[in-house]
């Protein structure tokens, strides 16, 4: 454990009431990092992001945040920690203008502090400061997955979650969408994604995860994996040949 990895995960069990997704999640995630977290449809992949947002009952397990265990913690009390999520779909008020939710997405920020944040997300995305006076639901999907985004910087976090934002995008809002992903890591900014677009997961991201049944089975460099290896790992949960996944 280097002194830049800010997430340790051990033994992570959760799910949602009596229904157990997570079996025993073990993920670091350093500091300043992009990691893709793949898997076929049911591996846990959103479930773990929401486990560390708070959303889900958890059964057993650590979330070692900066030196304490944030397990359990409420979501309110993980965004105080510095700790951001984007949640998959379009989550922002269509009838209000840009503006607006900006300052709904500003709630837990003292008064004080509101202006100064929304100049700093529309310096980060000039296309949403162009219209900023726009309703929400008028704009395209990429724009609304950008704004949702933007809701999520407002504040300042440490930690990006972001699940699935390609969904029922473009390719070319899909290329602005992880176009601005991009920056706001190369800002120095800590992203932790799920994403139903493998290859352009592992294109953008520095490493990706593979989950499967509630586990990590592979963690390593995109490089490091082929495409064939990938599916084999997605049905299979092992890479021919091998009569275990590998870790």
């Amino acid at each position: 454990m280097g002194a830049e990895t800010n997430l340790f995960i051990r033994d992570l069990r959760a799910g949602y009431d009596s229904l157990d997704i997570l079996n025993g999640v073990d993920l670091d995630v350093p500091k300043g990092q992009f990691v893709a977290l793949l898997g076929p449809n049911g591996a846990g992949k959103s479930t773990l992001l929401k486990t560390l947002y708070g959303m889900t009952t958890i059964k057993g397990g650590n979330i070692d945040w900066c030196g304490k265990n944030i397990a359990g913690y409420k979501s309110k009390s993980i965004l105080g920690e510095g700790i951001s999520f984007v949640p998959q779909g379009r989550c922002n008020f269509p009838v209000m203008t840009v503006d607006e939710n900006l300052q709904m997405a500003a709630y837990s920020i003292r008064d004080a502090r509101v202006k100064a944040d929304r100049d700093y997300v529309y310096d980060l995305f000039p296309i949403l400061k162009k219209r900023r006076a726009t309703l929400a639901g008028n704009m395209s999907g990429g724009e609304q997955q950008l704004l949702e985004v933007a809701m999520a910087v407002l504040q300042r976090p440490k930690v990006l979650l972001v699940d699935e934002p390609s969904v029922g995008l473009s390719p070319a809002a899909i290329g602005i969408v992880f176009d601005e992903l991009l920056r706001l890591h190369a800002d120095g900014m800590t992203i932790l994604l799920v994403e139903q677009n493998t290859k352009k997961a592992m294109e953008v991201a520095q490493r990706a995860v593979i989950l499967r049944l509630g586990k990590v089975i592979w963690d390593g460099l995109p490089k490091d994996i082929t495409h064939d290896e990938l599916g084999e790992l997605f049905l299979t949960g092992k890479m021919r040949g091998e009569t275990e996944a590998v870790h």
